[in-house]
């Protein structure tokens, strides 16, 4: 299945074409049972089953997997991700009541408490400079071919600490492009000395995901929300957001 389909329509009276990107179900599962229904663009998708379970706690790393499986069916895909029992973390497990929605990385829960699980573990102490965020936002794009084509997708990448960028994916969903680039770090072995830049808002999702993947340090294109922004003071994640004047480092304490 290709990433994005082709379509004609008018733009101030010219035909045009414009390239949409897809968006499918993706159904994760653990051992050939059912986990949650994601919706994700159909790239990298042995990367994003990794992912995945490693942003969510589900595994303490990404070594106990042991497969993952990418099977098309009619609608998207199913990935069963193979995995000897006792190295899933069932505690982590959330209930799910319905799929996930590709702009949400709540959609499905059914306790509130599974909503924010933070990590207890002590996260690298990154040097994060504003010359290095700003070159890595500088040549995000030159890591986006998806994006060259139908201007819609998320990305999220990988930059050593001066700013130069390793590793990047791409999906319609934030959420999933983060997945994505987590599961492609565990795969090439790539170690969290760096940070990771993002083309989306900084939500509390973006942050948990990365404070349980043992990122230290994280950058996006608009400011965190306040719930993102106290999560990552108590996990001890640096965060940045481009803005017009340059890039903001939320280093602070809370005022007012």
């Amino acid at each position: 299945m290709s990433s994005s389909i082709t379509v004609s329509g008018t733009l101030d009276g010219v035909l045009t074409h414009w390239a949409l990107p897809e968006e499918v179900p993706v159904a994760i599962q653990l051992n050939s049972q059912n986990y949650a229904v994601m919706m994700a663009t159909p790239e990298d998708l042995e990367d994003f089953a990794t992912g995945f379970l490693v942003s969510e706690g589900l595994v303490k790393h990404h070594a106990y997997i042991k497969h993952v499986l990418v099977m098309p069916n009619d609608e998207g895909f199913t990935l069963d991700v193979a995995i000897d029992e006792s190295n899933i973390i069932r505690e982590r497990m959330v209930q799910r009541n319905i799929e996930g929605r590709v702009g949400c990385g709540l959609c499905g829960v059914a306790e509130m408490e599974d909503a924010i699980r933070m990590p207890h573990h002590q996260l690298p102490d990154v040097k994060f400079t504003t010359a290095a965020i700003a070159r890595a936002f500088q040549d995000l794009h030159k890591h986006q071919p998806m994006n060259a084509i139908n201007r819609t997708v998320h990305a999220a990448a990988w930059c050593t600490i001066d700013g130069s960028i390793r590793l990047a994916r791409e999906d319609v969903g934030r959420h999933n492009a983060l997945d994505k680039l987590i599961g492609a770090m565990a795969h090439q072995h790539i170690e969290t000395n760096g940070f990771v830049v993002m083309s989306s808002r900084c939500s509390f999702e973006l942050v948990q995901k990365c404070a349980i993947s043992g990122i230290g340090a994280l950058a996006t294109i608009s400011a965190p929300t306040a719930l993102a922004w106290r999560l990552a003071k108590k996990s001890g994640l640096k965060i940045a957001a481009l803005s017009k004047q340059g890039v903001m480092m939320f280093d602070g304490e809370e005022n007012g």
